[in-house]
């Protein structure tokens, strides 16, 4: 009984350790939307679309007007489609998403650093992931995209893979197949971060002499190899589209931008992690480390050379945030051993510099821009076209915005502005922008592609269109 006191006193004020840290990370990722109530990044509202797709069991894409398929994220926007199913949300009430998922982020993280290094490690790197840099080119806990999950299953998968838990070894591998099967499902990225991590890991105990160890070896080869034959499926289709081709990217971050993004002091608090981690001969210590060299050589690779090599360069950048804050977090943990001048002097110092790393990291946030796709007017119209129109209407509006109409008004576009130079896409964005230049007028157009709706950003001047509404025109 005394010890169940103990433990239970110790939970209570780790949970009330924990509580402005949570707080933090959910003002940090709801603040952007106290002025804008709706998703922030296009991203957001292509993967909304495809959930509601999902959901409804549309069989023609809303977007393309082509056969509804599930891309390399299904396992993503089959979990989305499970929320929408269940609580039928609406555009307003994703925003709220993306701060559930960094809260679930912030305890991954706790619950690993605090079995692998110890409770103020675990504080720490919890405050860092609070604290982590969100923008439109790398994604970010204020987005709703599955980026994220690294986040979130990279340190659950890690718990599980360097045996942390005192489970029985079947569960501890079945924990570590059903994480690593979901990731290569839900976001392909993330999963070759985890299997980077796992292969170093792999390598540096296959050197053991030790039996136990090279048990544990055979059943995390097992469980990986497993679970990336489950998931050929999912790329197979790919493959034979498309083969093995570089992927190519018009725009970066280049490395020296790291620690202006990261942040300085947790930088160096990461080469100084890094500095003291590198003395320890623990496998487990050196799996970190080396994965984010690797991930670091990924974005190097590509800043220089221009070379693209496993992974987007760009979808490197958040599983790299979460090692250096784990790393970093070991960094900022050695101040506590200094105690001159006097006692509590490494305390002091580890608050100052907590203190202003979250005072930099919440000027960088405040001052970051985002997609603002629609208004208020917008998201009315949209919503009326929803209600008076046919399910199977083809509307025509600004390919910016047609991005978000599906989400919400659940009806084919015409036109599109594409995620990359798709040249099928952008001839249809051409025809649409020049459809508007002449203030609507060819109504032939119209007639050709079936578009019943348009939502214009101009006065339309056309006999043939009738304006039931401001800006929302049909064909007569």
């Amino acid at each position: 009984m005394p010890n169940y006191r103990i433990h239970k006193r110790k939970r209570k004020k780790e949970i009330i350790l924990l509580s402005p840290i949570l707080l933090l990370a959910l003002i940090l990722t709801f603040y952007p939307h106290l002025n804008y109530p709706y998703p922030l990044h296009v991203d957001e509202w292509f993967h909304i679309t495809q959930a509601k797709q999902i959901s409804l069991n549309k069989k023609i894409d809303w977007y393309s007007r082509k056969e509804f398929k599930l891309g390399l994220e299904r396992g993503w926007h089959l979990f989305l489609a499970l929320i929408q199913k269940t609580f039928n949300l609406n555009a307003k009430q994703w925003i709220c998403l993306p701060s559930i998922f960094h809260l679930l982020a912030i305890f991954s993280t706790y619950l690993f650093v605090l079995n692998f290094f110890g409770k103020k490690q675990a504080l720490i790197s919890a405050f860092l992931i609070a604290l982590i840099p969100s923008n439109v080119t790398i994604g970010g806990p204020v987005f709703l995209v599955p980026v994220n999950l690294s986040l979130i299953f990279i340190p659950l998968a890690l718990l599980f893979a360097f045996g942390l838990l005192k489970i029985k070894r079947i569960y501890n591998y079945l924990a570590l197949f059903s994480i690593l099967t979901f990731i290569l499902y839900a976001h392909p990225p993330t999963a070759i971060v985890l299997l980077i991590i796992l292969g170093i890991y792999f390598l540096l105990n296959s050197f053991s002499k030790d039996k136990e160890a090279r048990e544990r070896l055979k059943f995390l080869f097992l469980t990986t190899f497993l679970s990336v034959l489950v998931s050929i499926p999912n790329y197979l289709p790919e493959i034979q589209k498309k083969g093995l081709e570089a992927i190519k990217f018009d725009f970066w971050i280049y490395l020296k931008e790291i620690p202006s993004v990261y942040g300085t002091i947790p930088t160096i608090f990461f080469v100084l992690g890094f500095y003291f981690l590198s003395h320890f001969k623990n496998k487990e210590v050196w799996s970190l480390l080396l994965s984010s060299i690797f991930l670091i050589l990924i974005i190097v690779l590509f800043a220089r050379f221009g070379l693209n090599f496993l992974i987007p360069y760009q979808r490197t950048y958040i599983p790299l945030f979460l090692l250096m804050s784990i790393i970093a977090s070991f960094g900022y943990s050695k101040l506590l051993e200094i105690k001159k001048p006097f006692k509590n002097f490494g305390l002091f110092l580890l608050f100052i510099c907590l203190t202003l790393t979250a005072y930099f990291a919440i000027k960088r946030d405040l001052k970051t821009p985002y997609y603002h796709l629609i208004n208020d007017k917008d998201y009315e119209n949209f919503l009326w076209i929803k209600e008076n129109s046919e399910p199977n209407a083809i509307v025509l509006l600004d390919p910016w915005k047609a991005r978000a109409f599906p989400a919400i008004a659940e009806r084919k576009v015409y036109a599109v502005m594409p995620f990359g130079p798709n040249k099928e896409y952008l001839k249809l964005v051409e025809n649409a922008y020049r459809f508007f230049a002449q203030k609507c007028t060819n109504t032939t157009f119209l007639i050709e592609n079936n578009i019943s709706i348009i939502y214009s950003p101009v006065k339309c001047q056309n006999d043939d269109l009738i304006e039931v509404k401001e800006n929302i025109y049909i064909l007569k």
